[in-house]
């Protein structure tokens, strides 16, 4: 399972740290989870992973459902370390 919800609003936070969906997508697939945070707006986590060009960058995600019922990915943000 590696598909992914993009919108306007995850879409911008990406933007904002000059990333793409490809490189975050990318990144996530080819990276690791560093934990999984609980907190009042449910369950997400926090993975590491390389860019193709090679950046290391943080993505915080979660699994969400999508439109059609299917379980994806939905990224909350992700960033340059």
């Amino acid at each position: 399972m590696d598909d992914f919800i993009w919108i306007a609003w995850n879409l911008a936070k990406i933007t904002y740290h000059a990333l793409s969906h490809d490189e975050v997508e990318h990144a996530w697939r080819h990276g690791t989870i560093l934990r999984k945070r609980v907190n009042e707006h449910g369950v997400s986590y926090e993975s590491e992973g390389n860019c193709p060009s090679g950046r290391t960058i943080k993505i915080v995600w979660k699994y969400d459902v999508d439109r059609d019922g299917s379980t994806k990915v939905f990224v909350i943000t992700a960033h340059g370390r």
